[in-house]
């Protein structure tokens, strides 16, 4: 293809494309109005390369006013995308004089060698100048190449150092946005600790003998809970909640009895040993522990398991099941009373207590040695501290998710961290917990768009952004050719 280009008044500079990066370093390297003159004259106006989807956009103009070629040669003008070694070349431009065109025509070819896309028959001393606008398939290596020109003068491969002229140092990754969701501020942060105690009692009796049996072991399991809370500065203990429960074996009067004096016994007990007042505890008790025995049952192996099952949720009073379950399932009965009654006759207890708020300085000490003690908010607090997308950074968004492992928030704010490093495998787990706030469509979007799923993420952007997350807005963009 033959252009002659003859364009007359002021040339039009193209709008600057949102993915060129114009360095402090490139303003330097580069006259006024970002030209850079060319070895023979040629000059590049407003040279950039940015990515579109899967391809890599090259653009600039060229000025031949100044070209001064012979009537019978030609001179070569080359883009090409290069760094450590690696290389992309663009279609050439090829600028030869009239009589050059002449004797090609002649001879049945269009240019004088095999790689120019674009030639420009030059008329000296007049103003011609052509539109450059290539694409290249995208690579990796690209992201941090550099769009350099090479000039052959005279259209014979032979191009020295000074025929190399860097125009533009490029980065060409997809800096897709994230919507990142403050959390709620709690306004009291209140926690919880519970456990399980599995005390032994002696027959019928509701005394707590701390040397019986397993009872030094599960007490002191009960003495590590209580003083976890009591001993940290920033706690304060609301209620202590604890609930005793017996087997099912005997009377149901006689557990009913013996299941609240245990539980007020452990309760004495705890008050004893701390010195806490009386109304700081609720008591409860369960007389005898079906519910327990239902799941043991309902996982066991036994040979009868769905008959007992029935007889569990059947209408007959506690007393008559037991009966009904020793005397018709004698074997199955004996095996439940060795292997799951001692573990039916135990106390659940939980610990409420609340924590006190935290300066963001004080925050960034606790979020790697207690962070149990911040709140989300906190926590976000600290983040913002730290430069978007660092290592620090992310490392907050993903000890708050560690946290509160169920929290929608949360798991958004540790996708979207990830995905700033550009670590999609990873941010998927913690997107599917991400709930369906528009912040989560965006970043759903983002992990799309990493993976070049590029129709699939176009929707979830625009979700978003008529949701009003304007980061949406700037991914739709990179999707879109300019």
């Amino acid at each position: 293809m033959v252009i002659d280009v003859n364009i007359l008044g002021k040339i039009m500079k193209r709008l600057l494309s949102r993915y060129s990066i114009w360095t402090a370093l490139l303003m330097a390297a580069l006259p006024l109005w970002g030209q850079q003159p060319l070895p023979g004259g040629a000059v590049v106006t407003d040279a950039e390369a940015y990515r579109w989807r899967d391809s890599v956009m090259v653009e600039m103009q060229l000025d031949f006013t100044d070209v001064q070629v012979a009537s019978g040669s030609s001179m070569v003008l080359l883009p090409y995308l290069q760094v450590e070694g690696k290389q992309a070349d663009c279609p050439a431009v090829e600028i030869m004089g009239h009589k050059r065109q002449l004797y090609l025509q002649r001879n049945g070819e269009k240019t004088a060698i095999a790689m120019p896309q674009w030639t420009v028959v030059r008329r000296n001393k007049e103003r011609q100048a052509l539109q450059y606008r290539t694409s290249l398939l995208y690579e990796p290596w690209m992201d941090k190449a550099v769009l350099s020109v090479q000039v052959d003068k005279c259209a014979c491969g032979q191009v020295d150092a000074a025929g190399q002229v860097v125009l533009q140092p490029l980065s060409l990754a997809f800096h897709p946005q994230l919507a990142y969701v403050t959390p709620e501020v709690e306004v009291e942060k209140r926690r919880e600790l519970s456990g399980e105690a599995y005390l032994d009692f002696m027959v019928n009796q509701s005394d707590i003998r701390p040397d019986y049996r397993r009872n030094p072991q599960e007490l002191a399991r009960i003495h590590a809970s209580v003083d976890t809370i009591l001993h940290d500065k920033d706690f304060r203990i609301m209620h202590i909640w604890v609930k005793g429960y017996a087997s099912p074996e005997g009377s149901y009067r006689s557990n009913a009895r013996l299941a609240e004096e245990r539980t007020d016994a452990l309760k004495r007990y705890i008050i004893q040993r701390y010195g806490f007042v009386d109304s700081l505890f609720i008591v409860e008790s369960e007389p005898e522990n079906w519910e327990g025995l239902k799941r043991y049952v309902a996982g066991s192996t036994l040979s009868d398991r769905d008959e007992i099952l029935a007889l569990i949720d059947g209408e007959q009073d506690p007393d008559a099941k037991e009966q009904a379950l020793r005397h018709r399932h004698a074997s199955s009965y004996a095996r439940m009373k060795a292997d799951c009654y001692p573990g039916l006759r135990r106390t659940d207890y939980r610990i409420d207590y609340t924590v006190r708020s935290f300066q963001v300085d004080e925050a960034r000490k606790l979020i790697l040695t207690r962070p149990q003690n911040l709140s989300l908010n906190e926590m976000f607090a600290v983040a913002q501290t730290y430069e978007s997308g660092t290592e620090a950074f992310k490392q907050v968004f993903d000890v708050a998710v560690r946290n509160y492992p169920e929290n929608e928030v949360a798991n958004l704010n540790a996708a979207n961290a990830l995905l700033e490093q550009g670590l999609v495998q990873q941010a998927l787990p913690y997107l599917e917990k991400a709930g369906s706030s528009p912040q989560a469509a965006n970043a759903r979007g983002v992990a799309l768009l990493l993976q070049s799923r590029y129709d699939e993420a176009e929707p979830l952007f625009l979700e978003a952004q008529r949701a009003g997350v304007s980061q949406a807005s700037h991914n739709l963009s990179i999707l879109r050719e300019p």
